[in-house]
């Protein structure tokens, strides 16, 4: 997030999840900080799931992890080069559907 020079693309489900797992006190991030972190940065954008991601993203993997893949392909083919994905996601790292940063 420090380096303006990259851009950092949050699925919006990731934010739902990080309020989901704030409420019922699974992680200690809370949604408010992550929100504010968010806002305050200008190199971080949140994706929408719309349609094109719906149609994009691959039915072989959970609903959560095909939005989040589905995110990164539409994000590659919107900004016209390859993403990568931060995750340590076994399912979505065995995929190979997306370049994986960290595991």
């Amino acid at each position: 997030m420090a380096d303006p020079s990259n851009q950092i693309i949050i699925p919006s489900i990731v934010m739902m999840e990080i309020r989901y797992l704030y409420q019922h006190k699974r992680i200690p991030l809370s949604f408010e900080y992550a929100l504010q972190q968010v806002e305050a940065s200008n190199n971080i954008l949140i994706a929408p799931m719309d349609i094109s991601v719906v149609t994009i993203s691959p039915l072989s993997l959970d609903i959560h992890d095909a939005i989040i893949v589905g995110t990164a392909i539409q994000s590659s083919e919107s900004f016209g080069q390859a993403v990568s994905l931060v995750t340590a996601d076994i399912a979505i790292t065995e995929s190979r559907l997306v370049r994986i940063i960290w595991q």
